[in-house]
């Protein structure tokens, strides 16, 4: 590059132009429409000054790039806001209330298997599998594995019940 040539104009709008090709190709920048880079045009004054050397022209050129790089932090920002605005008026309240209904559920889970505690020594709570109720650990345990051998089915299927719970394989 030249100093004091039209070179000091030329690779500025080539950067600008490079920025412009980034920004799309990376999706980066969230501005939904973009100006026509190539409608940039010098004026006679802005010739002149190049032509003179005027370090006024270099400075307003770095204003130029200043002023464009704000306004795509703004488009940026803003993009942001109308991301979390959406997210408190629609996603959180949604989020909200399926905790909410996780936590009902929990809470009805809890005290069903509270009204069926485990007793005797080892701890074990009758279970019910295919109509009949098992109250030994090793004959529940080998009659459920021999159902999971003979299920096919590849939509869940009931078997039995299990401290009030109903079990599926």
């Amino acid at each position: 590059m030249t100093e004091q040539t039209f070179d000091a104009y030329l690779y500025p709008l080539v950067e600008g132009k490079q920025k412009f090709i980034s920004l799309i190709m990376t999706g980066k920048s969230p501005v939904r429409s973009a100006e026509d880079v190539d409608e940039v045009a010098l004026s006679f004054a802005e010739v002149k000054m190049l032509a003179t050397g005027d370090e006024r022209f270099k400075e307003k050129m770095d204003l130029d790039i200043q002023v464009s790089k704000l306004l795509v932090l703004k488009q940026s920002h803003l993009s942001e806001c109308y991301e979390l605005e959406d997210k408190i008026i629609k996603f959180y309240p949604q989020e909200i209330k399926a905790y909410e209904e996780h936590i009902t559920a929990y809470e009805s889970d809890k005290s069903l298997a509270e009204q069926h505690q485990p007793q005797g020594e080892d701890k074990f709570c009758t279970m019910t599998i295919g109509g009949t109720t098992y109250t030994e650990k090793t004959d529940a345990g080998e009659r459920l594995l021999a159902i999971c051998k003979e299920t096919t089915a590849t939509k869940p299927v009931s078997v039995g019940n299990y401290r009030g719970f109903r079990m599926e394989v």
